[in-house]
């Protein structure tokens, strides 16, 4: 039988760009040619202007997942749209209850966003590219934020999967969010569920930043 993994909350849609030096002064410039005191206000502005290329096509990262926190509800519904289930997302196991801390860190991601972090020894050991200064978009949602088709011949429950987290690391703080979810096969494989959709949702906030080298940041 088929169902329906449905997951309702938060989600952020992420975005990191590097930039350099020159182009930190033609966006202050901008600023100050429109009058604004807040990044946000030129972040439509950059492309018509020249200044990047693309907003979303960025070089650093590009993350659009659930976020981890305790509004995020899952939904299970069977083949003719029939609720099963209703669970919050913690009810399901994390991937190290179930696989162990060692495989659960090789699963896990975690993408640094502050141009110190991605500099010196730490930046070689992780191959992450050296910058000097990252422009960056928050853009969060409220509502459906994706969902999963299953085969199962019962009806799934928490603790038939687990899942992983994914951690975008700022000065600011950290954004944690669910990089996947894994159903259980048999008694010891699962498989990663694909997002077959994505959700229906509402933007409630938006933050744009650039971090800098010398450890401020534009916003």
């Amino acid at each position: 039988m088929k169902y329906k993994l449905e997951l309702y909350g938060w989600e952020v849609e992420a975005t990191g760009h590097s930039i350099s030096d020159k182009q930190v002064e033609d966006i202050q410039s901008l600023m100050k040619e429109k009058e604004v005191d807040e990044l946000w206000e030129v972040r439509h502005d950059l492309e018509e202007n020249e200044i990047i290329d693309d907003l979303w096509s960025p070089d650093l990262f590009h993350e659009s997942k659930p976020l981890d926190n305790s509004a995020l509800i899952c939904y299970i519904y069977d083949e003719d749209g029939k609720e099963v289930s209703k669970f919050p997302l913690h009810d399901i196991p994390h991937a190290w209850e179930v696989i162990g801390d060692e495989e659960a860190d090789k699963l896990s991601v975690n993408i640094p966003c502050d141009p110190n972090y991605m500099g010196g020894s730490l930046a070689s050991r992780k191959k992450t590219r050296i910058v000097d200064n990252i422009f960056c978009t928050f853009d969060e949602n409220k509502g459906g934020c994706c969902e999963y088709e299953i085969e199962s011949d019962t009806p799934p429950t928490a603790k038939d999967f687990y899942y992983v987290n994914g951690c975008i690391e700022t000065p600011d703080g950290d954004w944690d969010y669910i990089e996947s979810i894994y159903i259980k096969q048999t008694d010891d494989t699962y498989k990663e569920l694909e997002v077959h959709e994505y959700g229906d949702n509402m933007g409630k906030a938006s933050s744009v930043l650039i971090y800098r080298k010398d450890g401020t940041t534009i916003e």
